[in-house]
């Protein structure tokens, strides 16, 4: 049961890429450089999701074989891994925050002269 849910979860994540990449074409098509931020914001979301994990895990591993005591900035192993597990969230909160604002200017009433 689990292969199932491993290879449905790789052709999801494989689909998803696609359509972001398609969201990116489209955006560039119709000028509309904020949704050209968000699916480049997006796509780096999900590049960084197949790369991070393994690059991660290697580097916790390596600091507890070397038994280092202040890994980064002077942080516990616990806040490392919590900071580690921030940073895809804020790349997908600043790819909603482009295209909020870009569809804020977009959708802007034109002032009545």
């Amino acid at each position: 049961m689990s292969y199932i849910s491993g290879f449905a979860g790789i052709m999801i994540s494989i689909l998803m890429f696609v359509l972001f990449v398609v969201g990116l074409w489209n955006s560039k098509i119709h000028s509309f450089k904020p949704g050209v931020y968000f699916f480049l914001l997006l796509i780096i979301h999900e590049v960084y999701s197949w790369i991070a994990p393994p690059l991660i895990r290697y580097y916790i591993d390596t600091i507890l074989i070397e038994n280092k005591k202040n890994p980064m900035l002077g942080m516990t192993y616990g806040e490392l891994v919590a900071f580690l597990s921030l940073i895809p969230k804020m790349i997908v909160l600043v790819a909603f925050i482009c295209l909020i604002f870009g569809l804020r200017t977009l959708f802007k009433p034109i002032p009545p002269k």
